[in-house]
């Protein structure tokens, strides 16, 4: 053998197995895939759908630069359906450029379309019993004051902790911190009516959800006792109380006392639920609690397996176990001309937003486990996001509710600023985090 061929076997023999003095030689780890794809593809792919598609559609349809506000009534093309600003898309969109500004890049452009929104809201909405009205025309008019809409007072408390950090604003944190209190004691009233809920004094899911992310956000930043007590209550309502041992699934609506109603013993929202859990296991990060962790993983799993389409994918809206003759109640999604009617176990209408939820609670426990039913859900879900969801026609806008076969609807009335960029922040985070480890 040439010398020539000899020292290039021998120096690829050393790579590969041992090295001059004998001992192994260290072989690099393979790179990590999620769903097929590497953490780069995917990091690539979410600040290209981020930061130059849903971005700039916001800012030239949706974010009124010149009155301040926000307008959600966009179809496919950004074309305004309704000039009319709902206080949950006010809120969450102080939210949103309010945390653009603090965790990417810290662009003034990003913190001053917050502050326009706050304070046109601020200004506006503000009524008497220390609420907001829930619906301003473009102009900032009244058109439905507080009539006990109180999800988004929450979103509008999320905002104004996150602009207060943003701005170094302690008028917005004071006013947070007020409203979650306010809103804490407002909620503790046997007869109360909360929209949606199926009785008097209900207890939903979805309201310990509301107030536990916007606790857990304001807890990483300065403690709070009462604040503390308001994560605690949610915490243990939603793994002890919710959660239904006979189905294995949360319930969505329980009685004042957390008793099970009469009739919603087996139902479930599954998207509610895994968005639930995975802020749950952000609060258990917070807490340090790894047990608490584990398990919100395992029901996750549990719930994606459960409210997954195996026809035609998807997340459905809600499931009523064991009710195959169950005639469900029409449901009208909020800001939307759509309405939708389903008799059975299953209501398969299918929200966008649910999916979003998928892809944050998935990467979450894939990052810390790398469990292969994280990765396959995770690819399934942007599968069908892809497939049924995006893009209708090459618009920049998204369908965020279906019928089971995903029917395509040539005009919607309703754009989400919300749960899309929120994943796509969120997981943008857990993938940097994991190409630098």
């Amino acid at each position: 053998m040439k010398r020539r061929n000899f020292l290039a076997t021998a120096a690829a023999t050393t790579v590969a197995g041992c090295r001059r003095d004998g001992t192994p030689a260290r072989k690099e780890p393979a790179p990590v895939k999620l769903a097929g794809l590497s953490l780069d593809d995917w990091r690539d792919r979410f600040r290209k759908e981020l930061f130059e598609v849903m971005l700039p559609f916001w800012d030239r349809h949706g974010v009124d630069h010149e009155r301040g506000g926000i307008l959600h009534a966009l179809d496919y093309d950004g074309t305004l359906v309704r000039p009319e600003k709902h206080h949950w898309f006010q809120g969450r969109a102080i939210w949103v450029y309010s945390f653009l500004y603090n965790r990417f890049g810290g662009d003034p452009r990003h913190l001053e379309i917050a502050r326009k929104i706050r304070d046109f809201f601020l200004k506006h909405a503000r009524q008497p019993d220390g609420f907001y009205a829930e619906l301003l025309d473009r102009d900032g008019r009244v058109l439905r004051p507080f009539q006990g809409d109180v999800y988004g007072m929450y979103f509008l408390a999320e905002g104004l902790q996150e602009y207060a950090w943003a701005a170094k604003d302690e008028e917005s944190w004071d006013l947070a911190l007020d409203l979650m209190k306010r809103l804490s004691r407002y909620i503790e009233n046997p007869r109360l009516q909360l929209p949606g809920s199926p009785a008097p004094g209900a207890r939903p899911q979805g309201l310990w959800m509301v107030n536990l992310r916007t606790a857990t956000q304001m807890l990483a930043r300065r403690r709070d006792a009462e604040i503390e007590e308001i994560a605690e209550k949610a915490v243990d309502a939603v793994i002890h109380k919710h959660y239904n041992p006979d189905i294995g699934l949360n319930n969505e609506d329980l009685a004042f006392d957390f008793s099970r109603i009469k009739g919603q013993e087996n139902k479930c929202l599954p998207g509610h639920s895994i968005e639930t859990l995975w802020m749950i296991q952000d609060e258990a990060l917070r807490r340090g609690d790894t047990k608490l962790w584990d398990l919100c993983a395992e029901r996750i799993e549990r719930h994606i397996e459960v409210g997954w389409d195996s026809v035609f994918g998807g997340i459905i809206e809600w499931i009523n176990v064991d009710q195959g003759c169950y005639e469900w109640p029409v449901e009208r999604p909020v800001g939307t001309d759509l309405e939708f009617r389903f008799r059975g176990e299953r209501f398969y209408l299918k929200p966008l937003w649910a999916l979003n939820e998928v892809l944050v609670a998935c990467l979450n426990v894939f990052e810390r486990t790398q469990a292969e039913w994280a990765s396959r859900w995770f690819g399934r879900a942007q599968e069908i996001i892809d497939r049924h969801y995006a893009r209708r026609n090459g618009q920049p806008g998204y369908m965020l509710f279906a019928d089971r076969r995903f029917t395509p609807q040539p005009k919607v009335a309703r754009q989400d600023n919300y749960h899309p960029p929120r994943q796509l922040m969120l997981n943008l985070l857990v993938l940097e985090r994991m190409l630098a480890a």
